[in-house]
């Protein structure tokens, strides 16, 4: 089962919620960073949405025991995501978390009527697994952009945590793509158009405009996902 590589994988990296030193933020590095944090609220929101968007996916994915679980990790770790930004704007005065909450009720409410098709699940799985990935560098990037040192660390974790996660999607897809090689011609497809899952609730926050690094993760996995054998 992938299930057990992938939980090994997540237990091995889990950090909890107390490990970071809220009580050591710079305040002052922070008041200046004022765009960081709107992007670090959109992110949030989309963190904050995958629960509604996993349960579209996991209904598609009921027969598929190792997909089920994998997501399962990922759902429990997005929610996490979700609380620690949601504390730390909260803690350098950006919005409050009452805020935050309303503003992700109102951005679930934005995606009700979003529709999934067990037809297109490869295409579904991709555009997941590189939404993961270009999390990954999106928080990398705005790391790398603040100068407020409590928020670096958080990032780098979390960046840390979305490429696991990356990762884990990419393993549930070309199991797919081997047990069903037509779902190939979607996952192909549905790179050369992909759409962040996040979109469904918010114009998606960009760490760094063309970012090739990223891009070319992403070419990489999707390159792997193909040559897998059927």
């Amino acid at each position: 089962m992938i299930y057990e590589t992938h939980l090994a994988a997540t237990e091995a990296a889990f950090w909890p919620m107390d490990s970071i030193a809220w009580d050591n933020i710079d305040r002052e590095a922070a008041r200046a960073e004022g765009s960081i944090h709107q992007a670090l609220h959109d992110a949030a929101l989309i963190e904050g949405y995958l629960p509604v968007y996993a349960a579209r996916l996991l209904q598609l994915l009921w027969e598929d025991v190792d997909a089920t679980a994998v997501f399962s990790m990922e759902l429990f770790e997005g929610l996490r995501h979700y609380t620690m930004l949601r504390r730390y704007l909260d803690l350098v005065g950006f919005r409050s978390a009452t805020d935050v909450d309303a503003s992700l009720a109102v951005a679930r409410g934005r995606a009700r009527s979003a529709e999934y098709s067990a037809e297109r699940i490869g295409e579904h799985l991709t555009h997941f697994m590189g939404s993961e990935l270009f999390a990954s560098y999106f928080f990398l990037r705005i790391a790398e952009q603040s100068r407020e040192p409590v928020l670096q660390s958080l990032l780098r974790r979390m960046s840390a945590d979305e490429r696991r996660h990356a990762t884990a999607a990419a393993a549930v897809l070309e199991q797919r793509v081997r047990r069903d090689g037509s779902i190939a011609a979607q996952v192909r497809a549905a790179a050369n158009a992909f759409q962040h899952y996040g979109s469904d609730v918010v114009h998606v926050p960009v760490g760094e405009a063309n970012d090739f690094e990223a891009l070319a993760a992403f070419n990489r996995k999707v390159r792997d996902i193909l040559a897998s054998p059927t």
